[in-house]
């Protein structure tokens, strides 16, 4: 005898209903999780390329800061430069000014020298004329106050070339 003849038809449809929404039902959460991992791998390459992006607008960033303090270094080793090309040309003026002063000391010293000095009784050397020891003094006093005129000089463009360069650091 046949057991499944003894199942009536209507249950038999039942069975095939439920097992068509089964797969159906089966389908669908096939077809979801490939729609979701679908989604993620999407999701996934828009973060990748908003990184990617963020990355190469910080390396443009970064470069263009590189460039502007770059050419703020070459602007103030140019001003430097140029001080102290300034700063040679009056060392050397200065020095040509003392160079004459010194022949003008000179020529007064000559000029206004006594004949004649003093000679100590026991026979020492000739004392000095008070004008030749004052035209030394000058000329040394003046020989002196250049050479801490162009020290300043020089320090304070080396101060101001650091100071130029650590503005020209600031974003």
């Amino acid at each position: 005898m046949n057991l499944l003849a003894l199942i009536p038809l209507r249950d038999w449809l039942y069975l095939g209903l439920a097992l068509a929404v089964a797969a159906l039902g089966a389908l669908f959460v096939s077809h979801e999780r490939e729609l979701g991992a679908q989604r993620a791998e999407a999701q996934l390459q828009h973060e990748r390329a908003a990184v990617a992006l963020a990355g190469a607008q910080a390396a443009s960033a970064a470069a263009a800061e590189t460039d502007r303090r770059t050419a703020a270094t070459l602007e103030n080793v140019n001003a430097a430069l140029q001080t102290t090309q300034r700063l040679a040309a009056a060392a050397a003026a200065a020095t040509a000014d003392r160079s004459a002063f010194s022949l003008q000391l000179d020529a007064y010293a000559r000029a206004h020298a006594g004949a004649g000095n003093p000679v100590a009784a026991s026979g020492g050397a000739p004392a000095a004329d008070a004008v030749v020891v004052l035209a030394r003094l000058l000329d040394r006093m003046d020989a002196r106050a250049t050479d801490l005129a162009q020290l300043a000089d020089q320090r304070g463009a080396a101060g101001a070339a650091c100071e130029r360069q650590y503005d020209s650091l600031k974003p």
